[in-house]
């Protein structure tokens, strides 16, 4: 009976190892990935190496660094390269690259969970709302990593444009913003600026968006 369980012991360890579930996220290998590749994206190469860059690729950004933290793709969220005559192609799936679908894959397979949204001026919402502020309680240095925040630029429900946030209380990289809470994204290529839309030099739509923020379970 011993010997029963002990290899019964032995095929569950395996089964663990090799579907990756004995292994944690890391937030310091998304954190990193998304610094390195923030304004200078890791495009696929002749080898099958990196990945698709769009015109609008900040989704995708986002779901390269969520991968390599160590959230495991399946056939809704996924990213996968074939090759024809040698020749490389990286297919990615819609959830993997539209903010909204990515949204909606997280939140309805329970692979995050929301941890409130915002607005300039802290309209009220079906779920939690909050008054943008610096270092929110919602965002701490244990978020960094895997938090994945959503912007809708029009207030309407639909997420417009995705970003990782990276770094609590640190000092925006670009002149006049200051410091606060800071993000990586793509389209426009950013590194380590501030989440908030009204303290963005750029934004034009701050007082239209509503800013969600959705946390990948540990």
């Amino acid at each position: 009976m011993k010997k029963f369980t002990l290899i019964i012991s032995v095929l569950i360890i395996f089964q663990l190892i090799f579907t990756g579930s004995v292994f944690a996220y890391s937030n310091s290998s998304a954190v990193s990935y998304a610094d390195k590749y923030a304004v200078s994206p890791n495009r696929l190469n002749s080898l099958g190496q990196g990945y698709n860059y769009y015109s609008n690729d900040c989704t995708n950004f986002v779901s390269q660094c969520f991968y390599t933290g160590g959230l495991s793709q399946d056939s809704t969220w996924r990213s996968y390269v074939t090759y024809s005559v040698n020749t490389p192609t990286r297919h990615d799936s819609t959830a993997w690259t539209v903010a909204e679908s990515f949204k909606n894959y997280v939140r309805d397979t329970g692979r995050a969970w929301k941890l409130g949204s915002s607005t300039l001026n802290g309209t009220p919402d079906p779920y939690l709302s909050y008054p943008y502020t610096n270092n929110s309680a919602n965002l701490v240095s244990t978020n960094a990593g895997r938090t994945v925040i959503f912007y809708d630029w029009d207030g309407d429900g639909t997420m417009n444009h995705a970003a990782i946030y990276v770094v609590n209380n640190g000092s925006s990289t670009y002149s006049g913003e200051g410091s606060g809470d800071l993000i990586d994204q793509h389209t426009s290529n950013r590194k380590h600026v501030l989440w908030r839309p009204d303290r963005r030099q750029s934004s034009s739509k701050k007082y239209t968006t509503r800013v969600y923020a959705f946390q990948r379970k540990r």
